[in-house]
C-alpha cells in the first residue's frame, strides 16, 4: 500500500515538473514613482492558472540583516583548474542571445513617464533615440522629455511570458557547441 502511494506521489510530482517546464510562466512587472515609489514583480506559473507568487515588492518591510563578520581578503594568485572554453565565436553568442530574447513574448507594455538628464541636449538626444520605439511599437508608450531638471517620474507596467523549456534548450545547445566534442 505504501509503495502505491509513493508511486502515485512520484507520478504526480513528475507531471507537475513537466507542466512547469512546458507551460508558460507569466510575469508582471510594475513600477511607479512620485510621492510613494513602488516596484513589484509577480510570477504566475502553469500558464497563469496558479496564484501569483510575489518575487519582489518594494513596499514590503525587510528584516534587518545580522551583521556579517568580515572575510579575510584572499591573495590573488594564479588560478588553476576550471573549465577551459574553446571555440567560442561571436556568432555563437549572438545566436544564443537571439534565441533567448525570442523566448520572451511581451503581452502588455504601458509606460507613462517624464525624464530629464543633466544636459538638455542629452535629454533631446535620448528622446530622439527613443522616438522609434514610441511610434512603431503597438504598446502604449508616453514619454515626455523635461529639459529643465534631472528627473525620472511616471509609471510602467510590463507583462510578458516565457517557458522554461524555451530558455533551457538554447542554453543546452550553446553548452554543447562550446564544450561538446570537437568537430
Amino acid at each position: 500500500m505504501i509503495w502505491w502511494a509513493l508511486l502515485w506521489f512520484c507520478v504526480v510530482l513528475l507531471v507537475l515538473v513537466v507542466l512547469l517546464v512546458a507551460l508558460p510562466i507569466r510575469v508582471r512587472c510594475m513600477w511607479q514613482s512620485g510621492p510613494d515609489k513602488q516596484a513589484s514583480v509577480l510570477l504566475r506559473p502553469f500558464g497563469g492558472a496558479s496564484p501569483a507568487i510575489r518575487v519582489y515588492d518594494s513596499t514590503r518591510k525587510r528584516p534587518a540583516a545580522p551583521a556579517k563578520p568580515r572575510k579575510k581578503k584572499r591573495r590573488k594568485g594564479r588560478r588553476r583548474g576550471g573549465v577551459r572554453l574553446r571555440g567560442i565565436a561571436l556568432s555563437d553568442v549572438t545566436h544564443l542571445l537571439d534565441r533567448l530574447i525570442h523566448a520572451f513574448q511581451i503581452e502588455t507594455l504601458h509606460v507613462d513617464a517624464e525624464f530629464g538628464l543633466d544636459d538638455p541636449a542629452d535629454t533631446g538626444q535620448l528622446y530622439g533615440q527613443l522616438t522609434p520605439l514610441v511610434y512603431t511599437t503597438g504598446s502604449h508608450l508616453h514619454l515626455r522629455p523635461n529639459f529643465t531638471e534631472t528627473c525620472l517620474r511616471g509609471s510602467a507596467l510590463l507583462q510578458f511570458r516565457f517557458t522554461l523549456l524555451g530558455l533551457i534548450w538554447p542554453l543546452v545547445q550553446f553548452g554543447w557547441r562550446i564544450m561538446g566534442p570537437v568537430r
